[in-house]
């Protein structure tokens, strides 16, 4: 799971909250008022600060670049999800 810590009036912070949401991938947000919310073991102090599985992401070229590959993960997550199911040439179905 996604969890993003941000300040209440932090721009960038509000910027990757509403990308993510946008993207629709599951997330949590947690608003804080300084660094030390930030739970001490992800050895970071910078917000916002992305934490995608254990990774630590900051900074707002860093956050960017790794929504846009979110982005790219979901869609092609959606290509592969469907009820439908398709018939070769031969006759064989999926």
């Amino acid at each position: 799971m996604l969890t993003l810590y941000r300040k209440p009036d932090d721009e960038l912070g509000l910027l990757i909250e509403n990308k993510l949401r946008d993207i629709v991938i599951a997330h949590n947000v947690k608003i804080v008022q300084s660094k030390e919310e930030i739970p001490s073991n992800k050895g970071h102090d910078t917000l916002p600060l992305l934490i995608d599985n254990g990774k630590c992401i900051s900074g707002e070229k860093e956050l960017i670049r790794h929504i846009e590959d979110l982005k790219k993960l979901m869609k092609d997550w959606d290509k592969f999800q469907s009820d439908a199911c398709f018939m070769d040439d031969d006759g064989t179905i999926c």
